[in-house]
Order: structure tokens, then C-alpha cells, then sequence
């Protein structure tokens, strides 16, 4: 399966750098955000520059402010700011990807509604538009996915399954099992159950046997990490290992027994 990883893993050292490092270790493809006001090249020059020495871009994260994030079930005019600026966002870059990841909630108090429904619709029509994913990132709502894809059908509508996401914040929902035909892109990282670490597989407590037997027969998908750390200086290993990870995780997918 391809290798994808975060451009965003530090903030510290030149895009240009981290990219040519992404392609030199090994990776098919890397992902951004619009979020990068403390990077030294905008998420569209990053996706350029990527292109030219032959990485794809596997997705493209949004922009968003999580304190505001439940107000997009609401109704009222910050839930429809928060819609709107999705809107915004994807006219920008639907030339660029074929993935654009959302958070549509900000922490567990959220509660869901027909008014984020008709928001989701809403964005949905543009992506229609432009034949672009939306891909719902599971947050800290068990309900929230199956909410959603039990309420709307759309050929647009997919998920971003987020492996660390569900490790801390919704363990017992096996998303893949229920959802797993929707699931479009992934973000792999590992953490111990407690909060949102963004280690390499196998640094925390995730059963990767287990995942792996859901991404069994899943090849279209991309092996796609979401890691973070603050050492700028030994970066280069940092990513190898994690690409190491990945070329393990993938190993184990190939070698589950399904019968």
C-alpha cells in the first residue's frame, strides 16, 4: 500500500527540506492543512513543490477553530460562519486533492442536529460541484458518524478515520467494521488512551493486529500518518522510523488470516 505522512510534523524546519526528506526516505505521497501561517511556504506552493518531485497529496486538512466547532449544529450565525468557511476553504483548493478533511465537533457536550445536517448538505453540493470527498473526521462523538452517514446518502460524503482519535476518545466503536465503506483517508498515529500524542505506531498502547484486519482488502486506500514532534534536529530519523511503522502495519495487513 502507498506511504503518506503529515507535512506538519514540525514547524521548525523549511517545507522544501521536510519534503525532500518525505520523498528521500521512501514515501509515495504527504498531506497539509490551511492552516499554515507558522510554515515558511503556503499549503498551495508546499503541494507544488511536492508534485515536482513526485509526491501526491493525499489530502488537505482544514482550518478550523475547535472552541466554536459544536456551533456548527446550531443554529445561528457562528454555525453558519463555521459552515461557510468550508465552503470557503474547498472552492480554494479542490484543484489540488481529491480529500478534504473536516472536524464537525469540538468536544463531547455536542449535540447533534437536523441543522448540521442541512449544513453538511449544504457543503456537500459544492463537493458534488467539484467531484471532491468530504471526509468527516471522528472526533469526540461515538453517535456523531453514525448520525450522519444513517441520515445522508451522497457519493461525496466519506470519513478520515483517525486511528489515534479512536484509541482515546471512542474505543469501543469499531468504525471500520460499521463504516468501513465510507472511509476514504486515514490518519495513523499511535498514543496510550489518554489524550492526543501523535506517536509513531508502536510508541503507544493501539493494537495494530486489530487495525490491520480492518484494512485487510482496503488497498485503495493509503497508509497515511499524522505525527508530531518537537525535535527539528534528528527529523530525518524520526521520519524513517515512522515510515518503518507504516512498511510494518502494512506487513501485518498482508498477513492477516481471514478465514
Amino acid at each position: 500500500m502507498r506511504k503518506s505522512v503529515n507535512i506538519y510534523f514540525n514547524n521548525d524546519i523549511s517545507c522544501k527540506d521536510k519534503l525532500e526528506t518525505i520523498k528521500k526516505i521512501g514515501y509515495d505521497e504527504f498531506f497539509t492543512g490551511i492552516y499554515d501561517k507558522n510554515e515558511d511556504m503556503s499549503w498551495k506552493d508546499q503541494i507544488l513543490y511536492g508534485q515536482s518531485i513526485g509526491l501526491e497529496c493525499s489530502m488537505i486538512h482544514c482550518s478550523y477553530f475547535e472552541p466554536d466547532l459544536n456551533y456548527f449544529w446550531k443554529e445561528g450565525k457562528k454555525g453558519e460562519i463555521i459552515c461557510d468557511s468550508y465552503i470557503s476553504q474547498i472552492e480554494d483548493c479542490f484543484k489540488f486533492t481529491k480529500n478534504f478533511v473536516v472536524h464537525l465537533n469540538g468536544s463531547k457536550s455536542c449535540t447533534l442536529s437536523q441543522t448540521g445536517l442541512k449544513r453538511i448538505l449544504k457543503i456537500l453540493k459544492i463537493c458534488e460541484k467539484y467531484d471532491l470527498n468530504l471526509c468527516v473526521e471522528n472526533l469526540y462523538l461515538e453517535k456523531e458518524i453514525p448520525f450522519i452517514f444513517n441520515n445522508i446518502l451522497h457519493k461525496n460524503l466519506k470519513i478520515c478515520l483517525d486511528y489515534g482519535h479512536r484509541n482515546f476518545l471512542t474505543p469501543s466503536f469499531n468504525l471500520m467494521e460499521d463504516y468501513g465503506k465510507y472511509v476514504s483517508v486515514l490518519h495513523i498515529h499511535d498514543n496510550y488512551g489518554s489524550k492526543d500524542e501523535h506517536l509513531i505506531i508502536g510508541k503507544g498502547s493501539i493494537d495494530w493486529t486489530s487495525v490491520a484486519k480492518g484494512l485487510k482488502d482496503k488497498n485503495s486506500l493509503v497508509l497515511c500518518s499524522e505525527i508530531k514532534t518537537k525535535e527539528s534536529k534528528n527529523y530525518y530519523n524520526f521520519l524513517a522510523e515512522n515510515f518503518n511503522g507504516l512498511n510494518m502495519l502494512d506487513i501485518l495487513i498482508k498477513n492477516i488470516d481471514t478465514k
